[in-house]
C-alpha cells in the first residue's frame, strides 16, 4: 500500500499538470497512468498562446521541443475555403512528446510516476482516497480524475454522439510546405477534420464522425479518409504521397462534448481535464483546459478546497467560452451554415478572430492560479 499526499489518476497533461504543481510544493504525489510508455491519444496537437504560456510556467521549451508555429487558419467545406490570420501565435506538437515531457518533469519534480497501473476501484473515505490498481491499493489524502476522454470504472459521463480518430503522417514535401504555418479545418457532413504540422517534419489529423457518417461510410479508417478526400481536395492533396507513421489509428467514441462535470465524485477527488468539461476539438484549446484545470486543482488541494467549491468555480469561469463554443459546434451540423460561414470568413476575416478569441480561455493565469508572465 502506497500512502501519497495526492494522486493523479492519469497521466495525461492534466494529471502530469497536477501532480507537477504539487511536487514542486513539497506534496507526496503519485501519478497511476495506464500506459506503460508512450502511446497516441485522440487529442488535436495544437497548442493555443495559453497553453503555451502554462506549459512554460510548468519548465517545457515546446520551441526546443521542435514544436511548429501556427499563425494562419485555413477553413474548408467541399471546394471553398478562407484562410485568415489567427489572434495568436499557436504551435503545433504532437501528444506523444508532449506528455512524455510532462511526465518526465513531473518525476524530476519528485512524484512518483507509476506505469501501467490500470486504476479498477476508486473509493472515496474518511479518511482519504483507497485506489486499486490490480493487487495494489494506494491511499491519498485526495485526488484527481484525470483519465482524459476514458471513463474511470464506477464514476461515467454522459455518453455523446461523435467517434474520434488521430493519426500522424509524413506528407509529402511539397504538402508540408503549404502547410507551413497553418492550421487546417475541413468541415463535412457529419464531422471535420484538423490538421497541422507538428515536430520532426511529420503533420497530424484528428477527424470526426458522427453516427450517420459512421453508417454511411463504415468504420474502417481507410475507407473514411478515402470518402473524406473525396469530399474537398484540400484533404486529398494532405493525403497524397504520405506516409502514415503507426498501422492505425488512435480512436475513441461518445465523446460528450460540451459536458460539464457539475457534481464532485467527493470533497477530496477533483475532477480536472475531459473529466471536468469537454470543449469541442474545433476550438483547439483543450490542452490549455486540461493544464489549467490540472494547475487549479492542484492549488485547491494546497489551500484546502474542497472538490465541490474547485469545480463550481472552475466550470463558472468556462462558462461562457464553452457556450460559445457549442454554438459554433452548431454549424458544422448544417451544410448551409458551413457554407455561409467559409464565405463570411473569407469576406470577414475579422469576424474569424473574434470568434476564435470568444471560444479561449480568459486569463489564463488567473484560472490556473499561476503568476502572469
Amino acid at each position: 500500500m502506497g500512502n501519497f499526499d495526492a494522486i493523479a489518476i492519469g497521466g495525461g497533461v492534466a494529471g502530469a499538470a497536477f501532480a507537477l504543481e504539487l511536487a514542486r510544493q513539497g506534496a507526496r504525489v503519485a501519478v497511476l497512468e495506464r500506459t506503460r510508455g508512450p502511446t497516441l491519444k485522440v487529442c488535436g496537437d495544437f497548442l493555443s498562446t495559453e497553453a503555451q504560456t502554462l506549459l512554460a510556467h510548468l519548465g517545457l521549451d515546446i520551441g526546443r521541443m521542435g514544436a511548429s508555429r501556427i499563425t494562419t487558419l485555413r477553413l474548408v467545406t467541399g471546394e471553398r475555403a478562407a484562410t485568415v490570420e489567427l489572434p495568436f501565435a499557436a504551435a503545433g506538437l504532437s501528444r506523444l512528446a508532449l506528455d512524455e515531457a510532462l511526465l518526465a518533469r513531473a518525476a524530476e519534480a519528485g512524484a512518483e510516476v507509476i506505469r501501467g497501473a490500470s486504476v479498477t476501484e476508486i473509493s472515496p473515505a474518511s479518511d482519504g482516497v483507497h485506489i486499486r490498481t490490480g493487487e495494489r491499493v494506494f491511499t491519498s489524502r485526495s485526488a484527481a480524475l484525470a483519465t482524459g476522454k476514458h471513463n474511470a470504472k464506477g464514476w461515467p459521463r454522459r455518453k455523446g454522439a461523435m467517434t474520434a480518430y488521430k493519426i500522424s503522417l509524413a506528407p509529402a514535401p511539397a504538402v508540408a510546405r503549404a502547410l507551413d504555418g497553418i492550421v487546417q479545418l475541413v468541415s463535412y457532413r457529419g464531422g471535420y477534420i484538423g490538421a497541422c504540422n507538428i515536430e520532426d517534419g511529420a503533420a497530424t489529423i484528428c477527424w470526426l464522425m458522427d453516427p450517420g457518417a459512421m453508417r454511411a461510410v463504415g468504420t474502417d479508417w481507410t475507407a473514411q479518409l478515402a470518402h473524406l478526400a473525396r469530399q474537398s481536395s484540400a484533404l486529398g492533396d494532405l493525403l497524397a504521397g504520405a506516409r502514415f507513421l503507426s498501422d492505425r489509428p488512435a480512436a475513441v467514441s461518445g465523446i460528450p462534448f460540451g459536458y460539464r462535470r457539475h457534481a464532485a465524485i467527493a470533497s477530496n477527488v477533483y475532477g480536472i481535464g475531459d473529466q471536468l468539461c469537454v470543449i469541442p476539438s474545433f476550438t483547439g484549446d483543450g490542452t490549455s483546459l486540461a493544464l489549467s484545470s490540472g494547475l487549479a486543482a492542484a492549488h485547491a488541494v494546497l489551500e484546502g478546497t474542497s472538490a465541490q467549491d474547485f469545480q463550481t468555480a472552475y466550470l463558472k469561469r468556462t462558462r461562457a467560452q464553452l457556450r460559445w463554443a457549442r454554438l459554433v459546434d452548431a454549424t458544422f451540423k448544417s451544410a448551409t451554415a458551413r457554407t455561409v460561414s467559409v464565405a463570411a470568413t473569407a469576406a470577414l476575416p475579422a469576424l474569424a478572430r473574434i470568434i476564435a478569441d470568444l471560444t479561449r480561455v480568459r486569463d489564463v493565469e488567473a484560472l490556473a492560479r499561476v503568476p502572469g508572465r
